[in-house]
């Protein structure tokens, strides 16, 4: 039984250039053995890589200002840096595209005096903001030409990026709305969340995606989430199995009981591996060997399972 392994996308870049630091996230995440990698997502913040290209932006700096009725590319906005990693990869894993997903966008946008967009609020004893539905859904239209885009192009393997779909009291039926203008078109589609999803969890099982991607520490206090619900929805879970926010490295037994939680939940052939979340701040050192650990830990029960 085949675990695939996978990241959730960026991995560390500093005092090097862009194009230098895509060879070193696609090298090391091949010699690893990860099955599905990424380009590292070097270029940018993941708000900031995309938001620069779109019409309706006026952007300083990481202040994402939004001046006019929000539009898609005339042309893809990530594509080069996908192709560099698809070339350096030649055939050795697979590489994904990495979107953020129009929820996200939305909440990190700053309306300006002008932009035809309802400005934000902030209700009483809320944790989350109420964005204008116009504005989701028009950048929602842009990240499904950027979709668009990438599919054509061959990457038929694309993960969404939703960290806000996390967030108490965000208004999760418009953000899977949109989600659903963003992945129509898109072969194979996957939505990334971090933080704690178990209170989501019962709309995000039926999210427009064929992956949901998560921490495996709150997947496992999911009662209700079983073998055959995944059948009955049509979904993959991608569990994730390592700690991004410290340097210290899980050995391979560690790892390996992660992941062995899941297969238990929910069966080896529904579930994907990867790290819980993006590894950018992360010392190169300790993202590489979390990752080498992880495929090591898959490999491990891929054994026990034959």
């Amino acid at each position: 039984m085949k675990i695939a392994t996978t990241v959730i996308g960026s991995y560390p870049y500093a005092r090097m250039t862009p194009e230098e630091a895509i060879v070193r996230a696609v090298d090391e995440q091949v010699e690893a053995g990860v099955d599905v990698i990424s380009d590292g997502q070097v270029r940018a913040d993941m708000v900031g890589i995309f938001v620069h290209a779109l019409p309706g932006f006026d952007v300083q700096g990481r202040k994402y200002n939004v001046v006019g009725r929000i539009g898609s590319a005339d042309k893809a906005i990530s594509i080069a840096d996908l192709v560099i990693a698809r070339d350096r990869a030649a055939g050795r894993a697979k590489v994904k595209g990495t979107l953020t997903g129009p929820t996200t966008l939305a909440h990190c946008a700053i309306l300006q005096a002008g932009a035809p967009y309802k400005p934000h609020d902030m209700p009483k004893g809320s944790q989350s903001m109420v964005v204008d539905r116009e504005l989701v859904m028009d950048l929602a239209h842009a990240m499904a030409q950027e979709a668009k885009f990438l599919t054509e192009a061959g990457f038929d393997t694309i993960q969404v990026d939703e960290p806000f779909f996390s967030m108490p009291d965000l208004d999760l039926d418009l953000g899977l709305e949109a989600l659903g203008v963003v992945t129509k078109e898109i072969k194979t589609s996957a939505l990334h969340v971090c933080g704690d999803i178990t209170g989501a969890m019962r709309q995000l099982i039926d999210a427009p995606v064929d992956i949901i991607a998560c921490e495996g520490g709150h997947m496992a206090r999911i009662d209700w989430l079983t073998p055959a619900i995944l059948a009955e929805k049509k979904k993959q879970i991608c569990w994730g199995v390592i700690t991004v926010n410290t340097n210290e490295v899980e050995d391979v037994a560690e790892v390996k009981q992660r992941i062995m939680t899941g297969v238990e939940k929910l069966g080896a052939q529904n579930i994907l591996v990867s790290p819980d979340c993006g590894m950018r701040v992360r010392k190169p050192e300790a993202a590489k060997q979390k990752l080498v650990n992880m495929v090591a830990a898959a490999r491990e029960v891929e054994r026990e399972l034959a």
